[in-house]
């Protein structure tokens, strides 16, 4: 037996490890010939077809009808950008800064909560976003480049989509009542429409290379279910969470996304880079073991 937020937990380390190694995939299929934004596309694309599949019956039944325009725009905008904008920037740039760019989403996400949600913290939960940030601050910081802001527009778009990500985390909290699936297929939607709004200006072929061509349906329909898979448990992640306890849970990515590009790229991780990883786990215990208590049913 387990809290709902003990599974909610778990359930966004998981979406935290998929996007610390989710380069990998749109790497391999940039490898292929497919451009940054061809590659993104495609595996939404394959995404929103299992997703419809799935909410076909709920879709049918215009159950969603009930919420404003204007905040499922923002959900289909926002899951949009942190998915295409993130995907963007991995290849294009270099995996940790993009990352760490990624995670000043906190800021934002606190920022909404406390003027938007009205949730209350208490001091473990404001401890573990201050860990978080620090550790992010200082995993980025380098002396030769300076302040820890985008050096170019991989990084740019790093940040864009940790916007993004907070503006869907708020989205997802404010239709709490809408299916699962028939959420997760308007978010997949959004990226797609987005992507294809984006293609024209992308440099580079959108579909791979004819000898890489099975290869690269297979990497696609892989990425595609694991996005599907993903987007339902962070769905259920953030539903269960406060806001403050979501967010510091996130940045785990970035310790995931360290040891892969170590690991896969032989990239060196320095002290700089244990230390703030360290932070980062540390603030997902403090938020994890002392932040907001509450008393959601066991499941």
């Amino acid at each position: 037996m387990f809290k709902k937020t003990t599974l909610a937990r778990l359930a966004l380390i998981e979406v935290a490890t998929f996007w610390g190694m989710s380069w990998v995939g749109f790497r391999a299929l940039n490898d292929m010939g497919m451009s940054a934004m061809g590659a993104g596309v495609a595996c939404c694309v394959a995404s929103a077809v299992f997703a419809l599949a799935l909410a076909w019956g709920s879709i049918n039944k215009m159950a969603w009808r009930k919420w404003s325009w204007v905040l499922l725009g923002l959900m289909m905008g926002g899951a949009a950008l942190s998915n295409l904008g993130f995907t963007w920037g991995m290849v294009h740039g270099e995996v940790m800064r993009v990352m760490l760019l990624f995670y000043l989403m906190p800021v934002w996400s606190g920022l909404m909560a406390h003027f938007i949600l009205k949730e209350p913290t208490n001091w473990a939960g404001w401890l573990g976003i201050a860990l978080g940030l620090l550790g992010a601050g200082y995993m980025l910081y380098n002396p030769a480049l300076g302040a820890p802001y985008p050096a170019s527009a991989a990084e740019w778009s790093g940040l864009a989509a940790g916007f993004g990500s907070a503006v869907l985390n708020v989205c997802v909290k404010e239709t709490a009542g809408m299916a699962e699936n028939v959420r997760a297929f308007l978010q997949i939607l959004g990226a797609v429409l987005l992507g294809l709004v984006w293609l024209p200006f992308e440099v580079g072929s959108a579909l791979p290379r004819a000898d890489s061509a099975g290869a690269a349906l297979l990497v696609v329909l892989f990425m595609g279910a694991a996005l599907l898979m993903t987007n339902r448990l962070y769905q259920f992640g953030v539903s269960n969470l406060t806001m403050h306890q979501a967010v510091v849970i996130f940045p785990f990515e970035l310790v995931v996304g360290a040891l892969s590009s170590w690991l896969l790229k032989g990239e060196v991780l320095n002290m700089q880079t244990w230390v703030g990883g360290g932070l980062i786990l540390g603030a997902s215990m403090v938020s994890s073991w002392w932040g907001v208590t509450d008393d959601a049913e066991r499941v």
